[in-house]
């Protein structure tokens, strides 16, 4: 527990482990200090299913009915062809053992209701350029001393680069992109449900969202891990060939979507000096795994958790709890790429016919174990 409210903290990165550990961090008396090299708040990005122990860090926080308002009503899964035409569909059953207890929404629609519950200061358009253990120097040419640096900002994290370097991101040898359209009647023809056209090492999967609108998520295997530097030109490229909704979403691709590598962050230690890593910046699960956005909230609650017990040993303790969550969940989504990403046309028919047998039992649990890494028991701390 800090000594006074003097103690400061500085959170890099305002994402949704970022906001969680500043949520958590003033709550426990510090004076915190959020930075954001983007201008401005992200808000949109793919739709994610959130449940399991970030879910319960959120009901802790008070945030659960703001975000059941914005739940997105997904009632199934369906495979898709060419044409649009069902292939297979998660059974209603399976799907409901599959969804039970989860929220799905886009990930800004939960760091924009984080964000709404806030107190600390957020300077976006900025970053940090030295960081000597408490002694930082920001992008903007000014320093400033801190009790904490906790750094929050994602994948390419600055933060771990200054200070651990930068050989530790696992490239898993796909691309990703999601935006998001405005077109009523292509919302309505899609509907409130997931819908995926799968190609050997390419998927589309569409979903409406509210106010007319309709999300895409793209995903294409790449041998190059290097994002390319016109975006809407390599979804072009990579998708053009294919059908369904693919050219009205490639016609109407914005200049701000999300586009990233797929990858992971394997780091043997999440701390030095004054300095701490949280989410994505020490443990990136990638998109395959899923659960990142909960692993955040996770590990943001545990970090103020184990320096309210007591700051010595507080950065080892709190590793020592999430790790093996991080751990078991990555090697959970290096699993997962054959079934999210499929590399022939008769793996695509093996998840098909997964999918049209769902409703037998066996199956269905098959499906929700093959959907849902278990790390339940991190938020139970050690006396």
């Amino acid at each position: 527990m800090p000594k006074s409210s003097a103690q400061r903290a500085l959170v890099v990165g305002a994402g949704i482990a970022g906001l969680t550990t500043a949520w958590w961090l003033e709550r426990a008396g510090w004076d915190v200090l959020v930075v954001e090299k983007a201008p401005s708040f992200r808000a949109g990005g793919y739709m994610i299913d959130f449940f399991g122990p970030g879910h319960e860090v959120a009901r802790r926080m008070g945030l659960l009915p703001a975000l059941e308002r914005r739940r997105a009503p997904i009632s199934s899964v369906t495979s898709v062809d060419a044409r649009g035409r069902s292939r297979a569909t998660i059974s209603a059953s399976a799907y409901s053992a599959v969804a039970d207890g989860v929220i799905s929404l886009l990930r800004g629609e939960l760091a924009e209701v984080i964000l709404a519950d806030l107190r600390s200061p957020i300077r976006h358009g900025t970053t940090v350029s030295a960081v000597d253990d408490g002694l930082v120097t920001f992008s903007d040419g000014s320093a400033d001393s801190f009790d904490l640096v906790v750094g929050a900002d994602g994948v390419h994290s600055r933060v771990r680069e200054l200070v651990f370097g930068s050989s530790f991101v696992r490239y898993l040898g796909h691309h990703t992109a999601a935006f998001s359209v405005q077109d009523p009647e292509l919302s309505a023809r899609i509907g409130y449900r997931y819908q995926m056209l799968t190609v050997p090492h390419r998927m589309i999967g569409c979903y409406a969202v509210r106010g007319g609108a309709m999300a895409a998520l793209m995903l294409y295997r790449s041998d190059e891990q290097a994002v390319p530097e016109d975006p809407a030109a390599a979804l072009r490229d990579r998708f053009g060939d294919l059908g369904w909704v693919a050219p009205e979403l490639l016609s109407a691709v914005p200049q701000d979507i999300y586009y990233d590598e797929v990858s992971q962050v394997d780091l043997p230690t999440w701390h030095r000096g004054k300095v701490v890593l949280v989410g994505d910046a020490c443990g990136a699960v990638s998109l395959f795994a899923g659960h990142g956005a909960s692993l955040a909230m996770t590990g943001a609650f545990v970090l103020a958790e184990e320096l309210a017990a007591g700051t010595d040993g507080a950065f080892e303790r709190y590793q020592t709890r999430m790790k093996p969550a991080v751990a078991h969940t990555q090697e959970f989504g290096r699993r997962f790429i054959g079934w999210m990403a499929p590399s022939s046309t008769w793996r695509i028919s093996l998840r098909d016919w997964a999918f049209r047998l769902s409703g037998l039992p066996v199956v269905r649990n098959l499906i929700r174990g093959s959907v849902a890494p278990d790390v339940d028991g991190v938020l139970h701390r050690a006396s």
